[in-house]
């Protein structure tokens, strides 16, 4: 009978474990007051080891108001950083002077120094709550 028990109870925690690893995750990010409304936001979510490079996400969508949302399911919790431009011209890049200042509306998630270049520990946040909203203003 013991082995019975514990063999049932085996089962039960393996199989909520199962549920545990199945858990969807959602990460959003939303705009507000976009004061360009034209033209197509790219928005990255990074890694630290790939920041700037290759995104873990990556979505892209048309301006067409003031007030957008972008949703990324089933990322992993962790540490990340989101990079977002307005690509107005639709050339699929984001365009810069001579002197690598950008002359299209970009943002990040985090404190980054608009000024320079951005820092992994300034743009950084982490992820660890299931339907988590980051605010960025473009």
């Amino acid at each position: 009978m013991k082995n019975l028990v514990r063999l049932a109870l085996m089962i039960v925690m393996m199989s909520s474990q199962g549920l545990v690893a199945q858990e969807k995750t959602t990460l959003i990010v939303k705009f507000e007051n976009i004061e360009k409304t034209s033209g197509t936001l790219h928005v990255g979510i990074f890694e630290k080891d790939n920041f700037l490079k290759k995104p873990i996400a990556g979505k892209s969508i048309e301006v067409k108001g003031s007030t957008h949302t972008v949703q990324f399911d089933n990322i992993d919790f962790g540490v990340y950083a989101i990079s977002v431009f307005q690509d107005l011209n639709a050339n699929g890049t984001m365009d810069t002077e001579s002197n690598g200042m950008p002359v299209e509306p970009w943002t990040m998630s985090g404190n980054p120094n608009p000024f320079a270049a951005p820092y992994w520990e300034d743009v950084k946040f982490t992820f660890d709550t299931n339907n988590k909203t980051v605010k960025l203003k473009i």
